[in-house]
């Protein structure tokens, strides 16, 4: 079973954290950390638009150029593309912003049920608990025994685990 101060250290909260955790509330640090992971969602998602943007261009160019009809349907497809990953991005960015601006945590406690997804060559591990599922990285989901009873504390929209105790 693991402890609270290895739960501590790998979700990077401190007992005041988590105290503000109990209370509902989202605490200045992890305010801080959710605006980190915001910052680098967002830089990540830029550099992949202008990226896929670019090759679009290019692509839609050198078609037109050479009058091809497939190499233009190539363009639009990647344009398409380049739309849904803003979607995407512009959905994550809201959702942490409504974390941000909430300023309130989620918590569920119960019983942990582990699993492990396998999408083509990525492992997801979730923990199940109280008909939820969270997310987490390997480091947590190897510190949390199946079966042990825990409270989780996660950010509402976002669902990011903020911390987390045995109960």
């Amino acid at each position: 079973m693991s402890s609270a101060p290895d739960l501590m250290q790998l979700l990077d909260f401190t007992p005041d954290d988590l105290q503000v955790n109990r209370a509902g509330k989202l605490s200045p640090r992890q305010a801080a950390r959710l605006m980190r992971i915001r910052r680098r969602s967002t830089l990540v998602s830029a550099g992949i638009m202008l990226l896929i943007g670019l090759a679009a261009t290019l692509v839609m160019f050198l078609a037109q150029r050479d009058n091809s009809t497939i190499g233009l349907l190539v363009g639009i497809t990647l344009t398409i593309i380049n739309a849904i990953v803003m979607a995407r991005a512009v959905q994550n960015w809201l959702r942490l912003a409504d974390d941000l601006n909430g300023g309130t945590v989620e918590t569920l406690s119960g019983g942990v049920q582990r699993t492990v997804r396998v999408i083509g060559r990525a492992l997801i591990y979730v923990l199940k608990i109280d008909q939820r599922e969270v997310v987490v990285p390997k480091a947590v989901f190897n510190a949390v025994p199946e079966g042990a009873r825990y409270r989780l504390f996660r950010a509402q929209r976002s669902g990011t685990l903020l911390a987390a105790e045995p109960v």
